[in-house]
């Protein structure tokens, strides 16, 4: 029968059976080391102005506070130090008189031209339908891309399958040679898109015999990252799961044990990934392209979060002074989901709507 039905597919992969990555590891024939390429060496460019800097002052004026003997404070940092003591922004000293501003602030005040060359990878199941993850990733991707004309910026994919020694093999090598050329980007953002187990809260590993198999999230997040330990510390993972990752406990616990760098999920049952495109546009345009560390652009994109807020709550892991903070943002509404508990659409007992 034809697919009538006209909502977005759902990253769901129901029920799977569950599968011992440790025993496939053990069946695994011994190979030969991959042979390293050289990284690609890029040069980050010089991030010493704000926006306003760049666009609201004459390059005359820029020239002048480059000297070496010039102490130069940005118009932004000059503002926070004397807004409440106004002083005119004549640098220390550089210009005799005060550099004409005809530049707004259209970003955010204390942003930044972000100079780091950053690098999108989406690591995925093997095999997932085109409507999910790749079509929202590809959106992403076409968004950031626009920023870097001069080619800074890497776009990758990433297929895998564990649930066989061979597929593991093969999946180990593409991991190691794509870590070596991701190396040379400051800045990765990792999407992992996969189907997750409804009871168990399981991660879907693969196949076998052409049936899916998943596996507890610990030892499956260990496995699948492993090869990509070279760019994995400083990157950012989104987590393109279901809900039962977050609301199973032990799957839960599995992500925070392994987490080692910022990572962001969702709690819905059953996600609509198209509902968080236009939240990740604006997380990515924060912290890619204007620089804010990812615990202040997460509630920052909030206010850009469109229809997320009714469908998912959003869970963000974030390292601050070594220690791991988990937070939680919930949407709330008076009449439909008061302090963030949404309230049933009939009423159980007489069944007024």
């Amino acid at each position: 029968m034809a697919r009538t039905k006209q909502s977005a597919r759902k990253v769901t992969g129901g029920h799977a059976p569950r599968v011992n990555l440790e025993v496939l590891q053990k069946k695994k024939a011994k190979t030969k080391a991959a042979s390293k390429k050289p990284p690609l060496k890029i040069q980050a460019k010089d991030n010493a102005f704000c926006f306003m800097c760049r666009d609201g002052v004459s390059e005359e004026s820029l020239q002048k506070v480059k000297k070496a003997d010039i102490k130069f404070i940005c118009m932004t940092c000059h503002w926070k130090k004397t807004k409440n003591d106004p002083k005119p922004y004549m640098g220390e000293p550089a210009l005799s008189t005060p550099p004409i501003i005809p530049g707004g602030f259209h970003h955010a005040i204390t942003s930044q031209v972000a100079p780091h060359p950053p690098a999108l990878l989406h690591l995925h199941l093997e095999g997932l339908a085109q409507d999910i993850g790749h079509s929202q990733v590809a959106m992403l991707h076409s968004f950031l891309q626009a920023y870097f004309p001069q080619g800074d910026y890497n776009f990758s994919q990433l297929s895998f399958n564990l649930g066989t020694p061979e597929s593991m093999d093969a999946y180990d090598k593409a991991a190691s040679d794509l870590a070596n050329t991701l190396s040379a980007y400051s800045r990765v953002v990792l999407f992992l898109t996969t189907h997750s187990d409804e009871d168990r809260g399981d991660l879907f590993t693969g196949y076998i015999n052409k049936k899916p198999v998943a596996y507890k999230v610990l030892p499956f997040l260990q496995l699948l990252l492993k090869p990509l330990s070279k760019i994995i510390n400083g990157a950012d993972i989104i987590f393109y799961v279901c809900g039962s990752v977050v609301t199973n406990p032990q799957s839960f616990n599995g992500v925070k044990e392994v987490a080692q760098q910022s990572m962001l999920l969702f709690d819905a049952q059953h996600l609509q990934l198209a509902s968080t495109v236009p939240y990740l546009q604006s997380l990515l345009d924060n912290t890619i392209i204007q620089g804010f560390p990812i615990s202040s652009a997460a509630k920052v994109a909030l206010n850009d979060c469109g229809m997320l807020g009714r469908h998912s709550n959003i869970i963000l892991f974030t390292w601050q002074e070594e220690a791991l903070v988990v937070e939680k943002f919930l949407w709330t509404d008076k009449h439909l989901k008061p302090w963030g508990h949404l309230l049933p659409v009939q009423c159980p007992q007489c069944g007024t709507i």
